[in-house]
């Protein structure tokens, strides 16, 4: 059985303090200064559950998700600390993603052109909060993004099959992480006043290009053996994920498919049983 803790202050509850029954066992208190969240079901037994949990790191502070960029665009990002400068491009939809494996395969280990260099951004649990709460949950298929019922606000959430960051894929293909259809790593798409408001409120920027390569290295090795050799000798400097909730309504959870018994499970579904399509960058 998996549990999740999720604690910080909190001035205005958001979540209801009455007690609800999800699965086998979830409760949820919110206290004026605390707000705890926990849940008791076994997620490995229910895919519906275990394919769409946001994991990430964080801590009291924050949530800290990843982006790639080109040198330009990432040592402005670093010495001020926002994003910006001329190569900057505010028009267009953003994507931040809390899944360092998910990054390190869509940027291949920071070797892509234009995703040369990763950065590790943090953001508080409220900013976290209020991108989701202006979000639609779509699915990875190009088409459903023309949908009108999916035309409104200015982000988007994507559930993607999360990567493995021990295990290498498919034999005979370039070294990637191992594609893991019943976890799902979330994206979040931000434009217009939504991406503005990103980039005016984030705490920190980091490079964590060099920890990207040496992973991207690990995964030369040509037996999985040897790759999980490796990657236990980069374990102590690798993010450590964990299942978390952010403070929405339950049934803007529901909408994103962060909790289950969901409206938007039929689209999460879908994912990985159709051919796949080429996600955000």
């Amino acid at each position: 059985q998996f549990r999740i803790y999720h604690i910080y202050k909190s001035k205005k509850p958001l979540l209801s303090t009455q007690n609800m029954k999800i699965k086998n066992q979830h409760t949820a208190k919110l206290h004026q200064e605390a707000y705890v969240y926990q849940t008791d079901y076994d997620l490995e037994s229910d895919a519906d559950v275990s394919s769409t949990v946001f994991r990430g790191q964080w801590d009291r502070e924050g949530v800290y998700v990843y982006q790639a960029y080109n040198p330009e665009i990432a040592d402005y990002a670093l010495h001020h600390q926002r994003f910006g400068g001329p190569a900057w491009k505010p028009s267009r939809m953003t994507w931040i993603k809390p899944s360092f494996a998910w990054m390190m395969y869509r940027s291949g280990y920071g070797n892509k052109p234009g995703q040369t260099r990763v950065l590790k951004i943090k953001l508080s649990h409220d900013v976290v909060a209020y991108l989701l709460s202006n979000c639609k949950c779509v699915h990875n298929n190009q088409g459903t993004r023309k949908l009108p019922y999916l035309s409104g606000g200015n982000g988007r959430v994507q559930w993607d099959p999360e990567r493995d960051l021990f295990e290498l894929g498919e034999s005979g293909k370039a070294a990637l992480p191992r594609r893991m259809m019943r976890q799902r790593a979330i994206q979040i798409g931000l434009s217009g006043s939504l991406s503005e408001y990103y980039v005016n409120n984030i705490l920190s920027i980091e490079d964590v290009t060099k920890l990207a390569h040496q992973v991207g290295f690990a995964h030369t090795q040509q037996k999985n053996n040897d790759v999980k050799d490796a990657m236990e000798a980069l374990k102590p400097y690798l993010p450590i994920e964990q299942p978390y909730l952010p403070q929405l309504s339950e049934s803007k959870l529901e909408e994103l498919a962060m909790l289950p018994g969901l409206s938007a499970g039929g689209i999460v579904n879908q994912i990985g049983r159709r051919r796949h399509t080429k996600g955000p960058s």
